[in-house]
């Protein structure tokens, strides 16, 4: 039950930042391609001062125990978001884009 749980919450934190990042200020300049979300990602890591692959793995929920708060923080706000907007966008994730992603 408590994997389901983590696993649940995961993909809503990256769900949540890849809405983030498809409508910010980072992806003006891209076209989301494959290519250059992996560039944004890098750009993030950067900004951020964590590894890409952390990143990476935090935007396609492949961690098993999730993102540590620190790690999600540093993220949003190195896209130049508050907590608040990912908050409202977390807030909004629903069961459907859940089974989706």
């Amino acid at each position: 039950m408590k994997e389901k749980l983590i696993l649940y919450i995961n993909i809503k934190i990256a769900i949540s930042l890849n809405r983030l990042l498809k409508s910010g200020n980072m992806t003006q300049q891209f076209n989301n391609s494959k290519e250059e979300m992996i560039n944004s990602y890098n750009q993030i890591a950067l900004e951020a001062g964590i590894r890409k692959a952390t990143v990476s793995d935090t935007f396609n929920a492949k961690s098993k125990s999730g993102p540590n708060s620190t790690t999600v923080i540093l993220i949003i706000e190195a896209m130049g978001y508050s907590l608040l907007d990912f908050a409202k966008i977390y807030d909004s994730v629903n069961d459907t884009e859940i089974k989706n992603f």
